[in-house]
């Protein structure tokens, strides 16, 4: 229902003999896209008591195109009710509701409303965007091949595309019409099509915004936003193309740049989008507000309910994470890669291994896809699964590959020294661990023992003993003193063996730890024998921890021919 642009004009309007101005009509307001004003006009002529249909009708139109969408499907129903509506206004309004029910999230009850509607163009392009949302192929093939070959519906085929994850087909159908439509004189494929953009007027001046995000999901941040700047040049004020902007910044820089554009975005100004603004906001101050803000939003803005699901990870609430997640079929690779990440939390915590091999196969499904395998995330996906599977080697070709992008990042950083410790290159995972600057990665006890093993096989085993003091009193302090104590007896640093092993003696006492103790201590005497720098020391500090308070019922005949063997080799001990 949109009024007529070519109705001619009264005669007192556009004579020019009158100095005095006429009363502006609805439709002054409609062309400039001034709906607060036509609002404003209506809401008038109720006052004035005029009661047709047609104002409560026109003002649910205003309504929507201010994004007010609850209101205006309350007003297009109170107009619905109204006694001996016709047929025809019926009709319309059945097709209006339909269209509020689908920007509302209202997908079954606008399927039943568009139902009723007349066949026209706006039908069919509602009923291909609901197959969509309802995940009806069928449908959605059937709506495909009503499309015609007109901008409207090719722009809702481009917009199908772009939901169902399909960027550059989207690219490709808004390149379509540029030829199509603007630029027939174009005939090379491999023309500069930022330049097209840059000339594009009128109507398709939209098209820059679309291009840019599709490029933007594509990676291409900084070409989304040469795109974007033509249409900025022109509409400054645009709530979308802002917002947009803000998300290229994000990706480029950081946080604070995309707050400080999106917070040119003024509330007062403008209603479309607020929802998005704020949604965004929450990403970019890096989930501060996320539970005031994003709950409310799960329903309105599609990543939140992603974004809500990462936040609960972060805190350690997997089980409310995976609450989230699973009414939806995941249909992007953050959904997958969020259910992987769920699925990892819970084997961690209940030891389930089908949580396992969920993990794996998501992680595995994003990263063998042809749209994310030679993406930074795809290899990311593709090294997590190699690593649940403990095929090091294979992690180690993927993270290399894309180092060179988390140079300072400690999640990565911590990973991939991880693999580099199960793959025996210690020297290198030194380095990378010892780059890691997050507490709370430093430590857990996954760091230390990676860092302490790398310490005895690197020939200092003395580092990965300081770390074994540091940690005493911990939960964890046991487990790092067997793995010290097993791994310099292995590599012949056996005073730092005998230390170990003395302090497990002391803690658990069980024959083991005295049979470490024991031969630790008669390595050293080895060393010693072989003339080994400060090996006599340590033999010495040896057989101290060796004859300690708490001394081995068995030590002295242990010690005892030590210290003969000394004496008569005139090895002070």
């Amino acid at each position: 229902m949109i009024l007529s642009r070519s109705k001619p004009a009264n005669e007192s309007r556009v004579s020019g003999g009158s100095a005095k101005k006429t009363f502006p009509e609805l439709e002054d307001f409609l062309l400039k896209r001034d709906y607060v004003g036509a609002l404003t006009m209506l809401e008038f002529l109720k006052h004035e008591g005029n009661t047709d249909v047609w104002v409560c009708v026109w003002a649910a139109w205003c309504r929507f195109h201010l994004g007010e969408y609850r209101a205006a499907l309350d007003g297009y129903l109170a107009a619905r009710a109204r006694d001996q509506l016709d047929s025809r206004v019926a009709d319309n309004i059945a097709l209006d509701l339909a269209v509020c029910y689908f920007y509302l999230g209202m997908y079954t009850e606008s399927q039943e409303e568009v139902d009723k509607a007349p066949k026209c163009a706006l039908k069919s392009r509602l009923q291909f965007h609901l197959a969509h949302k309802l995940g009806d192929e069928e449908s959605l093939m059937r709506a495909h091949a009503a499309l015609r070959d007109v901008p409207e519906d090719q722009l809702s085929l481009a917009a199908v595309h772009y939901l169902r994850g399909h960027y550059q087909e989207a690219i490709d159908v808004y390149k379509k019409l540029l030829l199509d439509r603007r630029y027939k004189r174009y005939e090379d494929d491999n023309m500069d099509w930022i330049k097209v953009l840059a000339h594009t007027a009128g109507t398709y001046m939209a098209l820059n915004v679309y291009v840019a995000l599709c490029y933007y999901k594509l990676d291409y941040y900084d070409v989304s936003q040469e795109v974007l700047g033509v249409y900025l040049a022109q509409h400054p004020t645009s709530t979308v193309a802002g917002n947009l902007k803000a998300c290229n910044l994000f990706r480029l820089y950081n946080g604070k740049a995309a707050e400080s554009e999106l917070k040119q975005i003024s509330s007062e100004q403008h209603t479309f989008g607020q929802d998005l603004v704020k949604h965004n906001l929450v990403v970019f101050r890096n989930g501060e507000g996320a539970l005031k803000v994003l709950p409310e939003l799960v329903d309105v803005v599609p990543e939140a309910r992603l974004n809500l699901a990462g936040y609960r990870l972060r805190h350690r609430e997997p089980l409310e994470a995976r609450a989230l997640l699973e009414p939806l079929q995941p249909t992007s690779p953050l959904h997958y890669i969020l259910r992987a990440v769920v699925a990892v939390r819970l084997y961690n915590e209940t030891g389930d291994e089908e949580q396992m091999k969920l993990a794996q196969q998501s992680f595995h499904l994003v990263g063998s896809s042809a749209s994310e395998c030679d993406t930074i995330p795809g290899r990311q996906c593709m090294a997590s699964s190699y690593f649940l599977a403990g095929q090091f080697e294979e992690v180690l070709v993927y993270l290399n590959s894309i180092k060179s992008f988390f140079v300072n990042d400690d999640t990565f950083n911590f990973n991939y020294a991880q693999a580099k410790v199960a793959t025996g290159f210690y020297r290198e995972a030194e380095e990378v661990l010892l780059s890691v600057q997050e507490e709370s990665v430093r430590s857990s006890f996954t760091f230390l023992a990676c860092l302490a093993r790398c310490h005895v096989m690197n020939k200092d085993a003395h580092l990965a003993w300081e770390i074994c003091v540091k940690s005493a009193g911990t939960p964890d302090s046991f487990a790092l003193l067997q793995l010290v104590a097993n791994d310099s007896y292995r590599m012949g640093q056996f005073l730092v063996a005998a230390k170990a092993f003395n302090m497990l003696d002391r803690l658990d006492g069980g024959p083991e730890m005295w049979e470490g103790l024991r031969g630790a201590v008669c390595g050293c005497a080895q060393a010693a024998a072989a003339n080994k720098p400060n090996a006599a020391a340590e033999l010495r500090d040896a057989l101290a921890l060796l004859k300690g308070p708490r001394a081995h019922p068995r030590a002295e005949h242990i010690a005892r021919p030590i210290a003969r063997w000394a004496q008569q080799h005139r090895v002070p001990v």
